[in-house]
C-alpha cells in the first residue's frame, strides 16, 4: 500500500501514524520488509506480529514478523 506524498515508510496502528522514532524492527521483520521497499509504503500493524515495550518512560512498538495466514483443515 502506498501513501501519496510520503518519501519514507509509514507505520499505522488503527489508521493512526506512529512516529518513526518509536518503531523498532527485528531481523525477521526487516527480512519481510522487501515488499515495502518503495517510497511512500505503508506498514499496517494489523498485518504484523508486534508488541509494545516501555523503555525509559517511552512506548516503543517492536515489529517482529508478518502474521501467518490462518490455516484451515477440511
Amino acid at each position: 500500500m502506498l501513501h501519496p506524498g510520503k518519501t519514507a515508510l509509514t507505520v499505522l496502528l488503527k489508521d493512526v501514524e506512529i512516529p518513526s522514532s518509536a518503531i523498532c524492527f527485528t531481523g525477521d521483520a526487516i527480512t519481510s520488509l522487501t515488499n515495502y521497499s518503495v517510497k511512500g509504503a505503508i506498514v499496517n500493524l494489523d498485518e504484523w506480529d508486534w508488541h509494545e515495550e516501555l523503555r525509559g518512560g517511552i512506548t516503543f512498538y517492536i515489529i517482529t514478523n508478518l502474521k501467518k495466514p490462518l490455516q484451515t483443515t477440511l
